[in-house]
């Protein structure tokens, strides 16, 4: 209850100006609007409809409350985890209802020296992303996107407050400075966070842009976190170990240049046996004319001096079974000289890597995975294709069942049309999963979705429908449907989404 009461401080502030506001007593903030921006309102709430009719009907919520200052922020937000409806039979107190609430996400953050030295401090239940998140878990990402686009070089802390739905994390602040781009050439960065399980991480960086489109930037980060010893197979493999604190280094660094972009990550991690394990990673893109070449590189050369069940674990205590990996993924772009910018976009993408299983007789496999992709675009329509071959093994023996790569063939579409009243947007994907086994089933899975959004009234409307079959049969099938409106004022701003979900 005293974290209840806590939150409910904080949010009743919230609901007194949000009160004002709304009773058209906005004129109390006349004499300070440079300095107050908005309040913000969200609430996210799921009914399911069990599919058994003995079965309860169910709910869960999401809601809070953000203040936006010129300097300066607040959220506070609360989550009812799925919950049934009898729960809140009439014989319960309200203190007893109150204590089904997740712990309150709580956060605040100050921002000064916009125009001279940016300073950023951040208190609250705060997640931390980019550069942390490589020394929690460098394990590189296996979604081999054939349109990718972008390519961005992103480090720091990635310090972030409180967010509706997002998880509760350990209390923390985060304090962070950078020069000014428009006063110093070279732009310096310097980061860090400690968190009350007395875990933290300091970052360094400096960035140099010498155009528009050329530039170079390196990054260093140095951290301790709490490394625990939660895995069966360590136990199970005689090398389990003693929780303790262990530091984590990462060195960054970047070219962009118009014909070649390169981003280098090399992290080494203090382990609790005799090898400290080493991981590097390389990213690269090439282009000319109207051809890119993207490719990619991971590697832990450290694999053969450590145990074998075991390659690297990071700073979330997370096993980093990936010991290889290699991708390469060529486009062409065709641009057509029409009125409403029109362009197609193919590519293809080849992925393999080497893993370790999570057995008791670990083994290292090779699968890889293979994705073509084609999309239209121009001001008011797209069009996306997709296929995808996964999980395909091309070396090393699976020790058990289901260590054995589940392999998989997907389709997927997906498109929108932009209008002057509304927006629809729909996909729809199949994926065939092959019997590993003689025993074993054929699956298959059928998804679709549909959206229509109308900006002009803030409204969105969603449904999708999920249907997996086994050999033939129907195995699951769920329905859901969603509504999300928005309000916004000068002053007061709140979104409303509600979601059904009905299994069939």
């Amino acid at each position: 209850m005293r974290k209840i009461n806590e939150f409910y401080g904080f949010f009743r502030t919230g609901h007194r100006i949000i009160f004002c506001l709304l009773m058209g007593q906005a004129a109390c903030f006349a004499d300070n609007s440079a300095l107050f921006n908005y309040a913000e309102y969200k609430l996210a709430s799921t009914f399911t409809l069990p599919e058994d009719s003995e079965k309860e009907k169910s709910f869960s919520a999401d809601t809070g409350l953000k203040l936006s200052f010129r300097d300066a922020e607040l959220r506070g937000y609360v989550s009812l985890p799925k919950t049934g409806f009898g729960t809140f039979g009439a014989a319960e107190g309200l203190s007893e209802k109150l204590d089904l609430l997740d712990e309150p996400r709580l956060g605040a953050g100050i921002y000064l020296f916009k125009n001279t030295l940016p300073v950023t401090m951040k208190i609250g239940h705060n997640s931390y992303s980019k550069s942390i998140s490589k020394m929690k878990n460098p394990s590189p990402p296996v979604t081999a996107n054939p349109l990718t686009k972008s390519f961005a070089f992103s480090t720091g802390t990635g310090a972030g407050l409180p967010t509706l739905t997002g998880s509760c994390q350990p209390i923390s602040c985060s304090l962070g400075a950078r020069t000014n781009e428009n006063l110093f050439p070279v732009q310096f960065a310097l980061e860090g966070f400690i968190n009350d399980e007395e875990e933290g991480a300091a970052f360094f960086s400096a960035r140099y842009q010498f155009s528009r489109s050329l530039l170079i930037q390196s990054a260093f980060s140095l951290g301790r976190f709490y490394i625990e010893n939660n895995s069966t197979i360590l136990k199970k493999n005689n090398i389990s170990f003693e929780p303790d604190y262990f530091y984590s280094a990462l060195g960054e660094f970047c070219f962009h240049s118009p014909l070649l972009k390169v981003n280098l990550y090399a992290g080494l991690q203090e382990s609790p046996y005799e090898v400290n394990p080493f991981w590097m990673r390389l990213d690269g893109r090439t282009s000319l004319s109207f051809f890119m070449l993207n490719f990619s590189y991971f590697a832990i050369p450290t694999t053969k001096d450590s145990p074998k069940a075991l390659p690297l674990i990071g700073g979330s205590s997370s096993i980093c079974r990936i010991v290889e990996q290699a991708s390469v993924n060529p486009q062409l772009l065709f641009l057509f000289d029409d009125k409403n910018a029109s362009s197609i976009r193919l590519g293809f993408s080849a992925l393999e890597n080497w893993k370790v299983t999570a057995t008791n007789t670990p083994v290292q496999l090779n699968t890889a995975k293979f994705r073509l992709g084609a999309s239209y675009e121009n001001s008011f329509f797209t069009m996306r294709l997709d296929w995808i071959r996964a999980n395909i093994l091309r070396s090393g023996t699976p020790p058990s069942k289901s260590s054995t790569p589940e392999e998989y063939q997907s389709f997927g579409f997906s498109s929108s049309l932009a209008g002057k009243v509304a927006k629809i947007s729909l996909s729809a994907s199949y994926a065939n999963y092959p019997p590993v086994t003689e025993s074993s089933s054929l699956k298959e899975i059928y998804s679709a979705d549909l959206k229509i959004a109308f900006p002009k009234v803030s409204l969105a409307a969603q449904t999708g429908l999920d249907f997996t079959m086994k050999d033939g049969n129907p195995y699951a099938r769920e329905l859901n449907l969603g509504a999300t409106y928005a309000f916004k004022r000068k002053y007061f701003r709140s979104s409303v989404r509600i979601s059904l979900i009905m299994p069939f």
